[in-house]
This record gives C-alpha cells, structure tokens and sequence, in this order.
C-alpha cells in the first residue's frame, strides 16, 4: 500500500516559510496560518505559528480491520469501495484551525470493525534550533477524547509514523511522551494522537476533529502542548475528538426537507382556512 511520505527536512519550501516567519517580527502572531491548501489525502505542511512556529508536516492515517497496514486514509478506504472519505479545514489564520476528517460507511448492510484514526505532527519550534518541551493534559478521558498519544524525537528511521505502519497503533509503550522531549533542553518533537472506533456500522461516519490552537484553546480533555524552547511564547496545542454517527444519504436529506416543507404548507393552509 502507497505509504505518505516524510519529506526531507532540509526541503526548500520549509526553509523558506521559516524564513518568512522570522522576518515577520518577534511578537507571537496569535494565529494559525497554512502557507499552502491541504493535499488531497487530508495532509498539510508549513503550517505558521506563534513566533516564528512552523508545523512542516501533518499527516493523517487510518487503520480498517481486514484492509492491511495503517496508511493515509485515502489510499485505505480506496481498497473498499464501501468507504468514502472526506476532509474540510475551518478556522485557518485563527487561534484555533480545526480539520475534520470523516470515515463514511456507505453500506445499506455491511459493518467495519476497529477502526483507528491517527494524526502524526512534526512542529518546528521556533525556526532556528527545532527544540521544543512537550507536556500534557491527560486525565481519565472523556467521550471522543484521544485514546493513544506519543511524543517522540525526530528519527529519520524510527518514528512515529514507521510505528504506525507496523502496528496500526501509536506505540505508547511505558512513557508516551520521550523523557528526553519533557525535559531542558528538550528535543527535535514530534508527536502523534489516535482515536479509535470499534464498529462502523451501515450508513454510519466515524467523524474525528483535529485542533490545532496557538493561544491555548482546545478541543477535547486531553491535549499536548509543543512548546519552542528558544520562544516560550509559540506553543502548538493539539488535541480532537471524535464520534460515530449516522448521517442520511442525500436524496434521505432530499425526503426529509420535503416533507418538513410539507408539513410547514400544510400548518400555513390551516391558519388560513381555521
């Protein structure tokens, strides 16, 4: 299966939307800002923020029982004709940019189990050093919270998003957060959150919304913050929920529109006539 690539950290594009961050001055910019629309599978790069922050890579990816290894979601649900996948991003150039992402179960009859959704994240500090501290909020969860962290150093070999390949899971193992990336001088971060479904039934989307903030907002009781060693002032806050529902077919939509205009008709000829 067609993995999403890392791309080279020394890449052109990264060196120059850092560039450009510097020079926008040294006061936090209080927003999250893309320097570039998402790709199609849902993943982003250059992501702006706080003093000179920049988030180079930002990837999604999906794990379905019985459809192989954990990939991007897109090249996943294309092994299934019975899933459809979609993604919109609402808040961008604000303090909270969030990206919604949905799994969706066209089947009249079918079911799919395990599902895991992950988001993998690689923030660039302050544009200079790449050293962040990672800390966390992360009590008992609440319904749609993260169910998997991890908070890792960059390794072009072992890391995160190899891990996911291989297990369909983030690799929590005994300490999710790397104690070299929790402590000074911190580290080169990268970190990663999961959300899982156990069933996706007939008609039924497995909705997950990824928050990114930079003036501390968050979307669900459980977070991680990244924050540049050399700028304290430019902290990424990442967090999500999720949720399996049912959303209507769109001639359903169609039906039910018509027959709430109906009834509405019906009450107007009633005064008229009462």
């Amino acid at each position: 299966m067609t993995q999403t690539r890392i791309l080279p950290r020394s890449a052109p594009l990264r060196r120059l939307a850092l560039a450009v961050a510097l020079l926008a001055g040294t006061a936090a910019q209080a927003v999250v800002s893309p320097a570039q629309p998402p790709a199609v599978d849902g993943s982003l790069a250059d992501i702006a923020y706080g003093n000179g922050g920049n988030v180079f890579q930002l990837d999604p990816l999906l794990f379905v029982q019985g459809l192989g290894s954990a990939g991007n979601p897109q090249a996943v649900t294309a092994l299934n004709p019975l899933l459809k996948y979609t993604f919109s991003v609402t808040g961008a150039d604000s303090g909270l940019m969030t990206i919604a992402y949905h799994v969706r179960n066209t089947s009249a009859t079918d079911s799919f189990s395990d599902l895991r959704f992950m988001v993998f994240a690689n923030p660039d500090s302050d544009g200079a050093t790449f050293l962040d501290a990672l800390s966390e909020t992360w009590g008992p969860a609440a319904a749609g919270d993260p169910v998997r962290r991890e908070g890792r150093a960059f390794d072009p070999v072992a890391n995160i998003k190899a891990g996911i390949a291989v297990n369909g899971n983030l690799t929590e193992g005994g300490a999710p957060l790397d104690a070299a990336c929790t402590a000074a001088p911190g580290c080169d971060a990268t970190v990663g959150l999961q959300w899982n479904a156990p069933l996706l039934g007939p008609g039924e989307t497995f909705q997950v919304r990824l928050g990114l903030s930079d003036d501390g907002r968050h979307l669900s009781t459980r977070w991680i913050d990244v924050t540049a060693v050399n700028a304290p002032d430019t902290v990424l806050t990442l967090s999500g929920v999720s949720a399996v529902v049912a959303v209507p077919e769109p001639g359903s939509w169609a039906l039910m529109l018509a027959g709430l205009t109906g009834v509405g008709l019906l009450a107007q000829s009633r005064r008229r006539t009462g």
